[in-house]
């Protein structure tokens, strides 16, 4: 990841300050999960390295050990898998989310999927033996981030029940009610992806929508 941190000229440095105003989105995204107290954000915040970074940067790819965990202030980005070389979206990340490499989080080891910027973004970056050592010093951020992968598996989870017992219809309407406003932001085939569908399919049900 030294291209990304090779960007000085995208924004500040890693010694700059970072204002709590200017991460409002993170925090409030992490509070979605666990009331996170003031005191514990004050100890995450002095970790993060703010970037800009432009649409279609890719964060972290396969093969890669990756160093970081990325917040997201402002954009979105998505998960995906080649599979017998085909894109396959897997995962969609806005305002107030965390993205990262699965592998490399939690194993450290080089990772299986791609991480790609749909929009210009602002992304603030935290090292992942940083966050470890916060997990082992403040119970919020530890249980902060147990809370939010178990959502994120219960998810994927979902998902997949719902591929086998949802129709087409029913999980498009289902991703609208979810995902409020993103259908104007990514790709449709990324989401036709996400969904387990065709882009002609998709495109059939959003025009009878």
């Amino acid at each position: 990841m030294s291209d990304i941190l090779s960007h000085s000229s995208h924004g500040p440095t890693n010694t700059d300050p970072v204002d709590k105003r200017n991460v409002a989105n993170i925090i409030s995204g992490i509070r979605r999960y666990y009331p996170v107290s003031d005191r514990s954000i004050d100890e995450l915040i002095p970790h993060l390295a703010p970037r800009y970074l432009p649409k279609h940067h890719i964060l972290t790819s396969p093969g890669v050990r990756d160093n970081f965990v990325y917040f997201i202030e402002q954009g979105c980005a998505r998960t995906y898998m080649l599979i017998n070389g085909k894109e396959v979206t897997n995962w969609f990340s806005k305002e107030g989310d965390i993205t990262f490499s699965s592998h490399s989080l939690y194993h450290r080891m080089p990772g299986l999927e791609y991480v790609q910027l749909m929009e210009d973004s602002l992304i603030y970056l935290m090292r992942i033996e940083q966050l470890n050592k916060l997990y082992q010093t403040n119970i919020e951020i530890a249980n902060w981030s147990r809370v939010i992968h178990q959502e994120v598996l219960l998810q994927m989870q979902t998902l997949r029940l719902d591929r086998l017992s949802l129709t087409a219809k029913e999980r498009y309407e289902k991703f609208l009610a979810q995902n409020r406003g993103l259908i104007h932001r990514v790709n449709l085939g990324f989401i036709a992806s996400y969904l387990g569908m065709t882009q002609q399919h998709l495109s059939v049900l959003r025009a009878e929508g």
